[in-house]
């Protein structure tokens, strides 16, 4: 398993939790209340920075030779 690999499993992994805990806070019957809908809209932010971060990191080592 390639170094470039692992980072892309790692930042996939986070990317999946984050969407996760966005749905478990929109979901939740015991999350109730303004707090709960921040942390689900930032954690989507957070989602997309993850994605935004994979384009770059897939454009930048595009080049580089690492196996």
């Amino acid at each position: 398993m390639s170094l470039k690999f692992l980072h892309q499993v790692i930042i996939f992994a986070g990317m999946s939790i984050s969407l996760y805990f966005a749905f478990w806070c929109f979901t939740s019957p015991d999350a109730v209340g303004t707090g709960y809908f921040i942390a689900g809209f930032v954690s989507i932010l957070l989602a997309f920075a993850f994605v935004g971060y994979e384009v770059y990191f897939l454009k930048k080592t595009r080049r580089l030779i690492i196996h």
